[in-house]
Formats: C-alpha cells, structure tokens, sequence
C-alpha cells in the first residue's frame, strides 16, 4: 500500500465549466484504481488564476462593499474549488463504483513573519493580461505589481511565503488513516502567522500550493509526490531549439540544474524545489513532476518527470 499526495494546478481548474466534470472524471478514474490496490490519496490544489479573480472583482465592487483582505479570497477559492472537486470527483467515483467519502479541510498555513516583512512579489495570480493592460491596471492601482510569466502574458506577483506547518495537520492524518480521500491546502492554504500570545492573523499573501503540497506529504508520511502541471516534463533550455526533456533525474542532478538557472521562479521552479525536498526527506520517496492529461501514465510510471534521491541517473528524451 502507499500514500500519494497529488497536486493539482490552479490553471487546469481554469477550463470551461463544461470541461470540468470530464477532468474530475478523468482524476476519479485514476484514483478509483489506486483504492482498489489499497493505496490512499490526499488531494491538494492550487487557485492562483481563480484568488487573483476574485481580489479584482473584489476591488471593483470596494465602492459598493467592503473589500476582502487576500487571505479571506484564498479562504472563498479554498472552500469553492474545494466543494467543486468534492463533488465532481465523488460522481464521477460513483461512476466506477467506487463508495469513498471525500472530505474537504478547509487548512491554515503557518507562515513566518519576518519572512513577509522582507519577501519580494513572486506568485503569478489571477488572468494573463497584454503589456498595456498590465501598466493601465498599476495606473489604476497604485501599489500592485505586474511581472512576465513565461508564455502567457503579464500577471500579477503577490507575496508568496513558505509553509512553516499546517495547523489542521493532525485532522487531515486522521482522516486518511480513516480511508477518506482528503482535499487539504487548496490554494496553498490560508496564510496565518503565530503571535506572541498564541493568536493567529491572516496575512495578505498567498502561497505556492507545491510547498503546501510537500509540506502535507511530509507530514502524513506520503510515499509519492505528484506535482501537476501543463507539460509532461520537466525541461531544460525550455523553448529553445535545443530543449531537453528530463525522464527519470537524481535530485543531485536536478539540483545542479536547478543552480544553473534553469527554471523560472514563477513556474517550474517552486516544483522542482519541492520535489527535491519531497524527494530528499527520506530514503524511497519518489516526486513526480508531469501534466494532468497524462496522471494515468504517471501512476504507472511511464510518463512525468522522477525524481529521487542519488539515483545516479539522468535520462533525456
């Protein structure tokens, strides 16, 4: 038997709704057979297109209500993707003939202050807009900040702290230990720091839902690690003539790679960083970077980037 945490990225949540029930099929489908070896499944998922949404309608609407800080529009993405994959995935396991209860934690993520104090805009969130419109929405918002990611245009960068823990940790292991499928840190989690007196406070950042994804693996012991994205591998000189395609990598390798710059900040690199965590925090573990569209091959071990610890080996294809 063996514990798999899979992260789901906020972008393939993005489709039409129509789309969506075909997608959860297609998770459901995946997840069906890894219950039926036994195995058991937590289930992690990002919102940076959907908070950055939010936020906006949230800051047109200020005239008219007050406006949400961000770590209460994490906490809305949060319990609303959240229930639409409760929902959807129980259908379509249903459909498979597959009776689970699905639980959604609505979870905490500790983060440290100082961190905040000093951190730089990183997380992409919300729409991809054109130059122009990115510097029209700074004219009209004086504060925020725009940045280029990768092929999609500019998007909006917030603040994007590590997870130091998971406040309802214990809630989430139990459920699993009680053969529950467990959505848990959408989103990243909700951004709390600790004060002195123990009282927790949101923050106005949101968090990198891989981190989150690690840190929940770690913690429940999970033996596999998979990071969904929109490509099938793991990339160096990515786009570029002369791209390569990584299969199977040690995490010395990758993180040799990692060194030479290879990944940018506001894509591939925060997954190539927690699967080497994930990868590195004890002997046998596995990450598994890959697209959603191939989650199938991946659980067999045919498709997605590998990751482990001192393997020795690079593949390339």
């Amino acid at each position: 038997m063996k514990r798999y945490v899979i992260a789901i990225g906020g972008n393939a949540l993005e489709e039409k709704k129509s789309s969506l029930p075909e997608i959860f099929r297609q998770i459901a489908g995946c997840i069906a057979h890894l219950i039926e070896k036994g195995d058991s499944i937590a289930i992690v998922f990002g919102n940076g297109p959907q908070v950055g949404k939010l936020v906006m309608q949230n800051h047109y609407a200020s005239k008219e209500i007050e406006e949400n800080t961000i770590d209460e529009c994490v906490a809305m993405t949060q319990a609303l993707i959240g229930y639409q994959l409760e929902k959807e995935l129980g259908n379509a396991l249903l459909s498979y003939g597959v009776k689970r209860n699905i639980v959604n934690v609505i979870t905490q993520v500790v983060v440290d202050e100082q961190e905040l104090a000093h951190a730089k805009p990183t997380k992409p969130i919300g729409a991809a807009y054109s130059k122009e419109e990115a510097d029209r929405l700074c004219r009209e918002r004086p504060g925020i900040v725009f940045k280029e990611d990768s092929l999609r245009g500019w998007r909006r960068v917030v603040v994007s702290p590590k997870p130091l823990r998971i406040r309802e940790i214990e809630t989430i292991r139990a459920l699993l230990e009680q053969e529950n499928i467990v959505i848990a840190g959408g989103g990243g989690g909700i951004p709390v720091i600790e004060k002195a007196d123990k009282e927790y406070l949101g923050v106005d950042a949101v968090i990198d839902k891989d981190y989150t994804a690690e840190r929940i693996a770690e913690d429940v012991e999970a033996d596999v690690l998979v990071l969904l994205t929109g490509v099938e591998y793991v990339a160096i000189h990515y786009g570029m003539e002369n791209q390569q395609n990584l299969k199977r990598i040690s995490s010395d390798e990758m993180k040799q790679y990692e060194a030479d710059g290879e990944f940018s900040e506001g894509s591939m690199l925060p997954k190539v960083k927690a699967a080497l965590k994930f990868a590195e925090s004890r002997p046998g573990r596995e990450a598994v970077i890959g697209t959603l569209a191939k989650l199938e091959d991946i659980l067999e071990g045919t498709s997605g980037t590998r990751i482990k610890e001192a393997e020795g080996i690079c593949k390339r294809i």
